[in-house]
């Protein structure tokens, strides 16, 4: 597969998770069914993703240099979730410091509630969302754009982006956050060291959350 079709399909999945989320919560009550159907559509535009992953043969800009062993991509994907962790708690403190925004728990509390609502949610959230939103930000879009822009610039238009696709406003912190994870995968050249940075954060985060409410 080419790299243009390749980006083709991962853009495509993602949009169409990105859509049928608003699309559903708009128009659905928040409850089982409507969290069940996202979930169904996250998973299958994951898998449709991965498999278009699979068919690439031809390495991005990113990539081309070579690619680290995968006991060091499971290890920087580790200090990656450090990093992510560190990007938004210092995104938080420049936001609540330069525009006075308060800082809010509200939407990892609704994000509990909802996996409490239907447990297969975490697939989505936890799981199909972060791979498709590394697959789309970094792999394509940053990887794409470094022949163009060169690393900081692809790295900065990527997360830019990354962070208007997020809820809750937090622009800054979500620059952030893309900025750690695209220098993970311009640092080992596989986005696999990204995607556990993301997902490892928001476990860590969720299991912080819920050890202090026991």
């Amino acid at each position: 597969m080419s790299l243009q079709k390749h980006a083709f399909s991962v853009v495509g999945a993602y949009l169409v998770t990105f859509i049928a989320n608003l699309l559903i919560f708009q128009f659905m009550p928040v409850g089982r069914l409507s969290l069940g159907i996202v979930t169904l559509i996250s998973v299958i535009a994951m898998i449709a993703a991965a498999y278009s992953e699979r068919q690439l043969v031809i390495a991005n800009a990113v990539e081309a240099p070579g690619v680290l062993a995968p006991q060091q991509r499971v290890f920087w994907g580790v200090i990656g979730i450090a990093g992510v962790l560190a990007a938004q708690l210092v995104g938080s403190w420049l936001e609540m410091f330069l525009f006075k925004m308060p800082q809010t728990n509200s939407q990892i509390h609704q994000q509990l509630s909802s996996m409490t609502t239907n447990p297969w949610y975490f697939l989505a959230i936890g799981l199909a969302i972060p791979v498709l939103e590394e697959l789309a930000f970094r792999k394509v879009l940053f990887g794409n754009l470094v022949n163009v822009t060169g690393v900081f610039g692809g790295a900065l238009i990527a997360s830019l982006l990354f962070a208007v696709t997020q809820p809750g406003g937090h622009w800054l912190s979500a620059t952030l956050v893309g900025l750690v994870l695209a220098y993970d995968y311009r640092h080992t050249g596989a986005i696999s060291t990204a995607i556990i940075a993301h997902v490892g954060a928001l476990w860590v985060v969720w299991l912080y959350y819920i050890a202090h409410a026991l």
